[in-house]
């Protein structure tokens, strides 16, 4: 697998690798990896992704809580952070924002259990993920914070493949279209497969395993 560094335009120290190869998740297919990895674990990077994250919600939306998918809890303290430090340009200066996981029962359910509700119901949510592939995890989130009573305001991402998860948009640092040649589609449909190429390595929310 060869592989490259994705800059973000305006922060040029948000930075992402990019393997080229042929991936497989549970549903689907790529053409490339974006190991977001780095982002998620080195605090200096989670701070620059979480400050650049910001800037979108900043001046336009409230915020009370991030909820935190895929283990991307450090980036969303920052963001936190960032959304509640002293600016004028912020709506949610010196607001103490909530930043929490949700739990997963045995069915693989996404819960909030009762400490957690004051967190989510009647709050403004926003939904942070490392990656959106095909937006099914985002939809879950979505789905579960309105169970419970909270409001989702959007859904942040390091990279997202998609634009938007039922009808809310997705704000991502990096998308499709920073990586020349993207390819995803269902496993059944794969050109990659179709060429007979073989798979480099499965892919999950933690990171890739070679074959």
């Amino acid at each position: 697998m060869s592989s490259f560094l994705l800059h973000y335009p305006t922060n040029p120290v948000v930075e992402v690798t990019v393997y080229d190869g042929h991936f497989a998740t549970r549903t689907c297919h790529k053409s490339h990896y974006v190991d977001v990895t780095p982002i998620k674990h080195d605090h200096l990077l989670a701070r620059e992704a979480g400050l650049t994250l910001a800037t979108k919600y900043l001046v336009s939306t409230n915020i009370d809580t991030v909820v935190c998918l895929d283990g991307s809890e450090v980036i969303g303290a920052f963001l936190a952070w960032n959304l509640a430090k002293k600016d004028f340009r912020s709506i949610n200066q010196d607001k103490n924002i909530a930043v929490i996981p949700p739990e997963y029962d045995m069915n693989h359910q996404m819960i909030f259990r009762e400490n957690i509700l004051p967190m989510i119901r009647n709050k403004d949510v926003l939904v942070l993920v490392s990656t959106v592939n095909s937006g099914a995890t985002a939809r879950k989130a979505l789905d579960t914070i309105a169970y419970y009573g909270g409001r989702c305001q959007g859904i942040a991402a390091v990279f997202s493949a998609v634009e938007k998860v039922e009808g809310l948009p997705v704000f991502a640092l990096f998308t499709p279209e920073d990586i020349p040649g993207y390819v995803t589609a269902p496993a059944k449909s794969c050109p990659l497969c179709a060429r007979g190429e073989k798979i480099s390595a499965l892919i999950n929310s933690y990171g890739f395993s070679k074959l």
